[in-house]
């Protein structure tokens, strides 16, 4: 815990990666520890890593004029 709030500190708040997995492995620890319910980790606000591999759609080009707001 001490680990993770020191991590936060230091990025300032900003939600990192590392601070990211700290968070994940303290949870892991309190759930195996049974300080807290154990649940699925998408449940606590972790999702799963996707491949690298899967090849992502192309994005449309924008529409209309630069500058012009649309409703």
């Amino acid at each position: 815990m001490t680990t993770y709030l020191a991590c936060i500190k230091r990025v300032k708040g900003v939600n990192e990666d590392e601070c990211r997995s700290l968070a994940k492995a303290y949870l892991a620890c309190r759930m195996e520890h049974n300080l807290m319910a154990k649940d699925d980790f998408k449940n606590l606000g972790f999702k799963e890593k996707e491949p690298a591999s899967t090849p992502k759609p192309a994005a449309e080009p924008e529409k209309g004029v630069k500058g012009e707001l649309q409703w």
